[in-house]
């Protein structure tokens, strides 16, 4: 089988698989979807915490990551990058499952604009999000604090 070129997406999947992040959050995918045009990367929470620090660890996540993803513009100029969400939930009956929490995205070139390091706190990082990502969905469970 002929030896396929390393995509923009496993590119991006080795280099954020060796961060550890600091949020307790995991990068468990990153996949090119060429008829949106965009990187959709997958976020994993796998210890259960209470709604306002998986909100936080989430957020902070991004933060940690974009400074990987803006060193490709030759790659993702023009494209969203997507971020989506999950984590350890606990049900009813008190067994626990992995579920979609959280969607975002964001146009790489606004997102080259923004002077991240400058969003040092929960607050001025949840503002950001409301005002420059293009979609910020949260699960209802922990949309409230």
């Amino acid at each position: 089988s002929a030896q396929e070129h390393p995509t923009i997406a496993d590119g991006l999947m080795s280099e954020l698989g060796e961060i550890p992040l600091d949020s307790g959050v995991d990068v468990v995918g990153v996949s090119y979807y060429e008829n949106i045009d965009a990187i959709v990367i997958g976020l994993e929470k796998k210890t259960y915490t209470d709604n306002e620090h998986l909100r936080n660890s989430m957020i902070a996540s991004i933060y940690e990551i974009m400074p990987v993803i803006l060193t490709h513009p030759d790659e993702l100029s023009g494209k969203k990058i997507v971020f989506t969400g999950s984590s350890i939930s606990l049900n009813a009956k008190g067994s626990r499952t992995m579920m979609k929490i959280f969607h975002t995205e964001i146009g790489f070139d606004m997102a080259r604009e923004i002077a991240w390091s400058d969003f040092d706190d929960e607050e001025s990082r949840e503002h950001l999000m409301d005002d420059c990502f293009e979609y910020v969905w949260w699960h209802s469970r922990v949309k409230e604090y």
